[in-house]
């Protein structure tokens, strides 16, 4: 269910990007996309991924629900509050340096306050927790339908730029918050307890468990779409919002591919987490060679895919005026194409070591990106940061591949060496 909604939600998102891209304009759709790419941005710095911790912390015991929820709620409120003021005081300090002109700080300003929304994050892991992938699929399809019919009527009334990032604000806000309002209905249909949890030392305690857990998937999460977000604001800093407007096309359509796996990825990583910790090494280290073939194949010929049909993908989605983005089409969907190959290292690794080798792994690629982004777009133009980024996705890959083994490998020394135990 959760994946056939995430086919359908990715097919809302390009029908919304046709009319979008072709109604805007280059120009307008890219100020429109560096505004809503500054705002994820910053929600990545300032927000947590409580899902993760919200799983990891109760998959063993469902008795631990009510405290990671409660921790959850905490951190995510707090955190939409801090996200948005820095939203805002960003803006207001340095929007001229991303892309965002001193004309369109209204827009960036009005699209920052979707970040007080920013509540989904537990709702998302007490609902996977439990099995109701459902509701987040009845969700994810309400929202996608809504900001279809939000642009066709956008479109057919030739509306704006102001009246598309207030719809599409408002759209965005909705969601977290429908999603945060299911959580307290189903915590109190099933008797979860919700609490302060920085009331007594011992539920401080388990506050600080859980920030750590938090803090270290946060990190992690904003490392990976960083790339991605500094991209944008690399051409539009550099070119201006028509270059932006075709970068951003290429993109969004490259990302459909993390569209469609991202509630893949987050019903993979509750089980393999749980295979991790319940299957020997030697098991383990067998099956993750086998994921890792038949991932690596199919990323493969998603990728020669991508490159022989990047022109009629790019001109059917957006019109021919961004025909220009096929070539950054191609290799940014082949660097999502890498990330799709390597999604089964993440549990894996963090249940053998943790987030620590992910995030140093993460923050390397970042540091050689950025360099490395600046010299191949002075040398080729445009599609040199598409390169560099892709370049960065093989690193990434790379280093987790060769992580993951020899943390297996570690762990049936470590088994083989100890009486009694057999692998």
């Amino acid at each position: 269910m959760t994946t056939s909604s995430s086919g359908v939600a990715a097919l809302c998102s390009v029908i919304a990007l046709a009319l979008n891209a072709r109604s805007l304009g280059p120009g307008d759709f890219g100020t429109l996309a560096v505004i809503q790419a500054y705002v994820t941005f910053i929600s990545g710095l300032a927000t947590f991924e409580s899902w993760q911790p919200v799983i990891r912390l109760s998959a063993r015991s469902r008795s631990r629900l009510g405290r990671a929820a409660s921790c959850g709620i905490a951190l995510d409120v707090s955190a939409a509050v801090v996200a948005t003021a820095v939203a805002v005081g960003g803006v207001l300090l340095f929007g001229e340096s991303i892309g965002v002109s001193h004309q369109d700080r209204l827009l960036a300003l009005i699209y920052s306050l979707t970040l007080l929304a920013s509540l989904a994050g537990t709702p998302k892991g007490v609902l996977r927790l439990n099995g109701r992938y459902d509701v987040i699929a009845g969700n994810q399809l309400a929202q996608g339908a809504a900001v279809v019919v939000a642009s066709l009527v956008l479109w057919a009334i030739e509306a704006p730029l102001i009246a598309y990032v207030a719809v599409l604000a408002a759209i965005g806000a909705l969601y977290n918050l429908a999603l945060f309002v299911r959580l307290l209905v189903y915590a109190r249909r099933e008797n979860i307890k919700l609490f302060n949890p920085l009331r007594s030392r011992s539920r401080r305690r388990f506050f600080w468990t859980f920030l750590v857990m938090a803090t270290g998937t946060s990190v992690l999460s904003t490392l990976v779409s960083a790339r991605r977000h500094v991209a944008l604001f690399l051409v539009a800093g550099l070119l201006g919002d028509v270059a932006a407007g075709a970068y951003s096309v290429a993109s969004r359509l490259a990302t459909m591919m993390s569209r469609l796996t991202g509630p893949l990825n987050q019903v993979i990583f509750p089980e393999l987490a749980r295979l991790s910790n319940e299957e020997s090494p030697s098991r383990l280290n067998r099956l993750n060679a086998r994921i890792t073939m038949v991932s690596a194949c199919v990323a493969a010929g998603m990728a020669a895919g991508g490159v022989v049909l990047q022109k009629f993908i790019v001109v059917l989605a957006a019109g021919s005026a961004y025909a220009d983005a096929s070539l950054l089409f191609a290799i940014l969907f082949a660097a999502e194409c890498l990330g799709l190959a390597g999604m089964h290292f993440n549990p894996l690794i963090q249940v053998l070591a943790g987030t620590k080798p992910l995030l140093k792994i993460m923050a390397s690629a970042f540091i050689v990106y950025l360099p490395l982004s600046f010299v191949l777009s002075g040398w080729i133009g445009i599609p040199g940061i598409a390169w560099a980024g892709l370049i960065a996705s093989a690193l990434v890959y790379t280093a987790m591949m060769v992580v993951s083994q020899l943390l297996l490998k570690k762990q049936i020394r470590i088994t083989e060496n100890i009486p009694g135990l057999t692998v």
